[in-house]
């Protein structure tokens, strides 16, 4: 059979992305929505390292005026990605990684015709990029930061993701895809977390406050929204390429390889522990921690082994039983091998 544009694209990604996704019918489906074929062909063109709008123009033969409209409609749906500080910026097409595909059309919520379509598709989308690529890369892909309120007084600024964004200059907020996905392919058994939890710093929030898929926040209120999240049971994660996620056991794709047994997560540098003296067995922490690393043997017990850091299970200690330790230099080491071998 032959290939069409939209087949072409997704082999185009698949190749580039860093950790890519295979063409299945989903990943088409958001092919076909996001993209019309003129900006599909367009694409193939740009590839996921871009270029400048007078290097696309000679690529492509497209003149300058229309071609910026072209980058800009793309740009507002989610499909190419570039920093609007910049005076002659590199403009590229979304692959999926960090502001990718499986996010970027539904950052902005319900905006164009075609969105609850899209989100239906990319519901089975990230759960295939789950699967067929995320689970298989072989180690923990996914950086954990322990909440703010839960470091110990040892942590350093570089283990502090409060001051690994403070330099950032922009900050902003969207809709979590993998939530409000749920909410339209399950509308009576939606994700009970916060939906506005995907969170932008730098070049990426600048791009997505621009073309409407985010909402500009201070630095204080990213801090207060990044509490409000570890309350409400949500791990932070990633930080990379100016993107923060706060995922739930729930319905996040992260998670979702978790289940498979795969080695998703790059622990922070601590691990929760029990004061036993204060500790009345509740059950709170071993109900909050989203990766099952706690029990009850007459007072909660913490597997280091499984832990991951997050913080979760401290904010809904009333008796302040748990707290977060800095984990064991070996476990450190391991934790860390794991990040870099995806780097």
């Amino acid at each position: 059979m032959e290939k069409n544009v939209y087949d072409e694209l997704a082999e185009m990604i698949d190749k580039e992305d860093a950790v890519g996704m295979p063409p299945t019918p989903s990943f088409l489906k958001v092919l076909s929505l996001q993209f019309t074929p003129e900006e599909a062909a367009l694409a193939l063109q740009t590839h996921l390292s871009g270029g400048t709008l007078d290097e696309l123009a000679g690529r492509t033969g497209i003149g300058k005026a229309k071609l910026k409209n072209m980058l800009m409609t793309m740009a507002d749906k989610g499909t190419i990605v570039y920093d609007p500080a910049e005076e002659d910026p590199v403009y590229k097409v979304a692959g999926m990684v960090a502001g990718g595909l499986t996010e970027t059309g539904m950052w902005g919520g319900i905006r164009f015709p075609f969105t609850r379509e899209l989100g239906i598709a990319i519901y089975t989308m990230l759960r295939e990029h789950a699967e067929l690529s995320l689970a298989k890369l072989g180690f923990g892909y996914t950086p954990v930061w322990a909440a703010q309120v839960a470091l110990p007084k040892d942590a350093l600024p570089t283990e502090d993701l409060s001051e690994a964004i403070k330099g950032a200059g922009h900050w902003s907020v969207s809709a979590c895809p993998c939530r409000l996905a749920r909410s339209l392919v399950k509308p009576s058994d939606p994700c009970k977390h916060m939906l506005h939890t995907c969170v932008h710093t730098g070049a990426l929030s600048r791009w997505a406050v621009k073309h409407g898929m985010a909402r500009e926040l201070t630095y204080d209120e990213t801090l207060r929204l990044l509490r409000e999240c570890n309350e409400d049971g949500l791990v932070h994660t990633i930080n990379i390429y100016g993107q923060i996620c706060n995922c739930c056991r729930d319905c996040c794709a992260i998670f979702h390889s978790f289940k498979l047994g795969a080695p998703t997560f790059a622990p922070s540098p601590f691990m929760a522990q029990t004061d036993q003296e204060k500790c009345t067995e509740c059950g709170t922490c071993e109900e909050r921690c989203p990766v099952g690393a706690i029990h009850l043997d007459g007072h909660a017990v913490v597997d280091s082994s499984i832990c991951i850091g997050c913080g979760v299970c401290i904010p809904a200690c009333k008796q302040e039983a748990m707290k977060l330790t800095r984990r064991p230099v070996d476990q450190q080491t391991a934790a860390m091998s794991r990040e870099d071998s995806g780097r």
